[in-house]
């Protein structure tokens, strides 16, 4: 026969338990929540009328699942079980203080900072309608980059979203053609969309200005995975999160570090062929939330550098400080796994802009173990790796592109490792931010990731380069003709 719960216990749960929980319900209400926050609190009220048939176990078991709920109304009920089950009620008490507190200065924050996604892609329609809504008129690479190994004497151009109109194009050797100082060249193509390997890993900011849009960035994340794993291609797919912090694996439904760092979780790269890790990658976008991160701007340089390289900022020694060597790792911090697939592509996804190399007190909110490297560093190893960086970044947010500034356009990593995401029509690119939120049907697909994914090349080519060359590619598809003159980035 079961034992019921003592007088003592139900004592605990109406002083203590119950009414925090209503209170919480409070306060999520206040952040958005009103319609679940009232749902839940009636549900909270109805356990004293059946605690009488709980014993002490079940009874705080029922304590913590309610409290979860309240606190993560977006999980599943397994989820929830499974989350109970790691942690006491204190714990999940001091859990719903803190984040309580968080979410209430994020939403202050985002309030002040965010502008209708509707209203933005409203007038994007109106500005972009006479110009074939942002997409090429005809033929044309939309983002090409010329990186060259001076020491190898080996080069290598990207170009990423092929397109004829709206439509991706997929290339062959014979659509190309590569001349330098005007004479033709013999070049490897290889293209993403003929089963060449790539590691694509997702930046995604969590910080409190990206609270309106965190909900719409994680659906259109967990679609665009849905795509990947249909469409075949063979690779990883990762995520890295940041604040100030980067590296900090601890996800918001645990409880927060010793030393209080903001919290950067990240899932490690998993293959696209491994359905059941695929799908702890989803389960892991899906309890991402934006809080914290009360300022501007944000730590995306450091992410990029972790996501590439396993690296946190300079060690004492003012070399790269690579994470998990135990020397210098900033508390709470694990490595990033390598990157082995035969192509690296970043997603960025943020609505700020990120701390440049200027060390004034207006960087303060970086703590110093995560003061990134100085941006050109980091560049130079996504310029010799081949790791393209798309940013989707709001059509509004424009600073300036000059790393030596405290605060730097996401822009920037994009338009020097020949990813797209620079305002190119109208003041717009196709990767806006406000496309992703307000996408219904394929999210990431709407803003026409995976044509650009599909549709991009590289060529490798060896030869010896002058400081003057002249570098140009060609494209033939039918009748239309698409030539650059390409930067050469040396390095």
């Amino acid at each position: 026969m079961r034992q019921k719960t003592s007088g003592m216990a139900r004592s605990r749960w109406l002083s203590g338990g119950l009414l925090s929980a209503v209170c919480l319900s409070a306060t999520l209400a206040g952040c958005g929540l009103v319609a679940e926050g009232k749902k839940l609190k009636g549900e909270i009220e109805d356990i004293p009328d059946v605690i009488d048939d709980l014993d002490d176990g079940d009874f705080l078991k029922a304590q913590a699942l309610s409290l979860l709920k309240l606190l993560f109304p977006d999980l599943s009920s397994d989820e929830l079980a499974d989350i109970s089950a790691s942690y006491s009620l204190d714990v999940l008490l001091d859990l719903r203080a803190e984040l309580s507190a968080a979410r209430t200065a994020a939403k202050e924050f985002a309030d002040k900072l965010y502008v209708s996604a509707g209203e933005r892609v409203s007038q994007r329609k109106k500005d972009l309608a006479p110009l074939n809504d942002g997409f090429p008129a005809g033929l044309e690479a939309v983002s090409q980059l010329c990186a060259y190994d001076s020491q190898a004497a080996r080069g290598r151009i990207d170009l990423n979203g092929v397109f004829d109109g709206k439509a991706a194009v997929k290339l062959t050797a014979d659509n190309v053609h590569l001349t330098i100082d005007g004479k033709p060249q013999t070049f490897n193509l290889s293209c993403l969309g003929d089963g060449r390997t790539v590691d694509i890993v997702f930046l995604i900011d969590i910080t409190g200005s990206m609270r309106d849009v965190i909900h719409s960035v994680r659906d259109s994340v967990v679609r665009f995975v849905d795509l990947l794993e249909a469409s075949g291609v063979r690779g990883t797919v990762g995520v890295v999160t940041f604040q100030d912090t980067v590296g900090v694996n601890r996800t918001f439904q645990e409880p927060a570090p010793a030393n209080d760092y903001e919290r950067s979780p990240f899932f490690s790269p998993v293959s696209l062929a491994e359905a059941e890790e695929v799908d702890a990658l989803r389960s892991f976008v899906n309890r991402l939330e934006a809080n914290r991160g009360a300022d501007a701007p944000e730590n995306l340089a450091g992410a990029i550098d972790f996501a590439r390289n396993n690296v946190i900022g300079y060690g004492a020694d003012g070399k790269p400080n690579t994470i998990g060597d135990g020397k210098d790792d900033p508390q709470g911090t694990s490595a990033f796994p390598k990157l082995t697939s035969e192509r690296q592509v970043f997603v960025v996804l943020t609505d700020i802009t990120f701390h440049g190399d200027d060390r004034t007190p207006s960087n303060s909110s970086l703590l110093a173990p995560f003061v990134p490297r100085d941006s050109k560093d980091i560049l130079a190893t996504l310029q010799r790796t081949g790791t393209t960086v798309h940013v989707s970044d709001p059509s509004w947010s424009d600073e300036s592109l000059d790393p030596s500034k405290e605060k730097v356009d996401a822009d920037y990593w994009a338009i020097h490792t020949g990813g797209l995401g620079k305002d190119v029509v109208a003041g717009y690119s196709l990767l806006d931010l406000e496309l992703v939120v307000v996408g219904k049907e394929s999210g990431l697909l709407d803003i026409t990731l995976d044509k650009v994914i599909a549709s991009s090349c590289s060529l490798d080519f060896s030869a010896e380069l002058t400081a003057t060359a002249q570098v140009s590619v060609s494209l033939d598809v039918g009748t239309k003709n698409f030539t650059s003159a390409l930067e050469l980035v040396r390095y």
